[in-house]
C-alpha cells in the first residue's frame, strides 16, 4: 500500500455541490475539537480511467467544509490485478472486501468492514448463512466499467414465508429468490465504476443459507487503484471519498511494427552492426497510428502492457549479403489475438556470430534500459526463436506522479 499526501486549502460557506460527475464518497459529522460546533465536510469527485503507459496525475475531490475552515486532503493508494478477468472470491473481490450493513430492530444500520455472514467454503465458492429474525445486506462496489456474474442457490425448507433473497444494482432489483425460482445465473453489465452490487436477505423465524459459486468480473481494464480520500480540518473533522481508478492496456491494433533494412525503406546495416532487435528495432505502441509522430510512441519492451511478444529469424547469406527475415508476433492473451509481422533486414557481410557489441548509446536511449541482452540472434542459414513476456516488468509506482503540493484558495 502507497500513502501520499496532497494538502490544498478551501474557503467556502455552507453550500451543497452540484453538477458533479458521478462519485462515491460520504461525510462524516464530527464535533469541533476548537470550535466546538458541529461541522460536515463533503468530498465529492470523479473517477479516473487513465493508460498503462502513460505517468497520470491523481485528480482530487472537492472538498466543501460547512464551517469554511481549511481543509487538508490526503489519500491512500491499493492497488489490484484485474488481468483479463477476475475468478472467485480473490484480489479486489475477497471476501475480506465486501461490506456489510445489518438492520437492527430499532431501524437502525451497523456497518462492518468485514462480512460476517459470509463463509468461506473454497476459492470460488462461498455461503451468505441468514440467522432467524434477522437482515442483512452485503455489498461492494464495482472499481471498473465491466460485467459481474456469479451462480447463487437456495439451501433450506420448502416454506418460503418470511424468508427473501435478492440482488440489486444501485437500488434497483435485478434477481432474488422466489418460489418457483429457487437458484439462478445472475450476469448483469455493463457496470460503471462506482455502482454498488448488493446481496439483500431476510429472514423470519427460520434461518437459511445462500450458496455462491463462479463468481466472475469480466472488464478491459488490466488493474484498478482504490484511491481513498480523506478531508480533514484543524478542529479534527473528517470526510471520506473512495475513487477509482481504471488502468488500460492498448488495444492490439496500436502496435507498430519496426521498419525494413533493405535498401530501399532504410539503409543495409554495416558490417559494425548486430542484427540483434537492440539495432533493427523493437515493435512500440503507436498511440495515434502515425508513423510521422513519435511523441506518442511507447516501447513494449520494459512496459506494463499485458501482451506477449515473441520473434523468429530466418537468415541466409546471398551476395555478400547477410538476409534475415525476422517474423515478429505479438499476442494478446486476455483477447486471444495474435498478429503477425515480417521484418526484411539485410546486413552487409556474412552473417554475424552470436556475440555481438552494444549499440553506441543504447544504454541511455529512451525504453532502452530495460532490454534484455540477446544472444544467438541470427546465425548463417538459421533460426532462431525468441519470447518476452511483458506484463508486469515495471513497479506499479513507476505509472503515477508522485504530487506534494500547498495551495490556497
Amino acid at each position: 500500500m502507497q500513502n501520499k499526501t496532497l494538502t490544498r486549502f478551501f474557503y467556502f460557506p455552507i453550500m451543497m455541490l452540484t453538477g458533479m460527475a458521478a462519485g462515491y464518497g460520504m461525510a462524516q459529522p464530527v464535533t469541533g475539537l476548537v470550535s466546538g460546533k458541529d461541522c460536515t465536510i463533503i468530498l465529492d469527485g470523479i473517477h479516473q480511467s487513465v493508460s498503462c503507459l502513460e505517468v497520470a496525475a491523481p485528480i482530487p475531490p472537492v472538498a466543501v467544509a460547512s464551517c469554511g475552515a481549511a481543509v487538508t486532503l490526503s489519500f491512500e493508494d491499493q492497488y489490484y490485478n484485474l488481468g483479463c478477468s477476475v475468478s472467485g472470491f480473490q484480489g479486489y473481490f475477497a471476501l475480506s472486501h465486501w461490506a456489510v450493513s445489518t438492520i437492527q430492530g430499532d431501524g437502525g444500520v451497523d456497518v462492518t468492514g468485514a462480512p460476517n455472514s459470509i463463509l468461506v467454503e473454497g476459492a470460488n465458492s462461498a455461503s451468505v448463512e441468514v440467522a432467524p429474525k434477522s437482515e442483512a445486506s452485503v455489498r461492494i462496489a464495482i472499481p471498473a466499467c465491466g460485467f459481474v456474474s456469479f451462480d447463487w442457490s437456495y439451501i433450506g425448507g420448502s416454506n418460503l414465508l418470511n424468508k427473501a433473497f435478492w440482488i440489486d444494482v444501485n437500488g434497483e432489483h435485478a434477481d432474488g429468490l422466489k418460489a418457483d425460482n429457487t437458484s439462478g445465473n445472475f450476469f448483469f453489465g455493463p457496470l460503471e465504476a462506482g455502482d454498488v452490487v448488493a446481496l439483500n436477505t431476510t429472514a423470519g423465524l427460520e434461518g437459511f443459507q445462500v450458496d455462491l459459486a463462479n463468481f466472475a468480473f469480466h472488464s478491459n481494464a488490466m488493474a484498478v487503484v482504490e484511491r481513498k480520500w480523506k478531508a480533514e480540518d484543524e478542529a479534527g473533522n473528517q470526510g471520506f471519498f473512495t475513487q477509482w481508478v481504471s488502468i488500460k492496456k492498448p488495444e492490439l491494433s496500436q502496435v507498430a511494427f519496426p521498419g525494413d533494412f533493405d535498401g530501399v525503406e532504410a539503409a543495409l546495416l554495416s558490417r559494425r552492426s548486430s542484427l540483434s532487435p537492440d539495432w533493427a528495432g523493437y515493435p512500440v505502441i503507436d498511440a495515434d497510428g502515425l508513423a510521422t509522430t513519435t511523441s506518442d510512441q511507447y516501447p513494449l519492451v520494459g512496459s506494463r502492457v499485458p501482451f506477449e511478444l515473441s520473434w523468429k529469424d530466418e537468415s541466409t547469406y546471398e551476395n555478400g549479403l547477410c538476409i534475415t527475415y525476422r517474423e515478429w508476433t505479438v499476442t494478446d492473451g486476455c483477447g486471444g489475438n495474435v498478429i503477425h509481422h515480417t521484418q526484411v533486414i539485410k546486413l552487409l557481410g556474412e552473417c554475424p556470430g552470436a556475440s555481438e557489441p552494444i549499440p553506441f548509446g543504447q544504454n541511455s536511449a529512451p525504453g532502452n534500459t530495460a532490454y534484455p541482452a540477446h544472444q544467438g540472434m541470427g546465425q548463417p542459414l538459421s533460426s532462431t526463436d525468441n519470447r518476452l513476456m511483458l506484463r508486469d516488468s515495471l513497479p506499479y509506482n513507476s505509472m503515477f506522479s508522485e504530487n506534494r503540493s500547498s495551495i490556497g484558495n
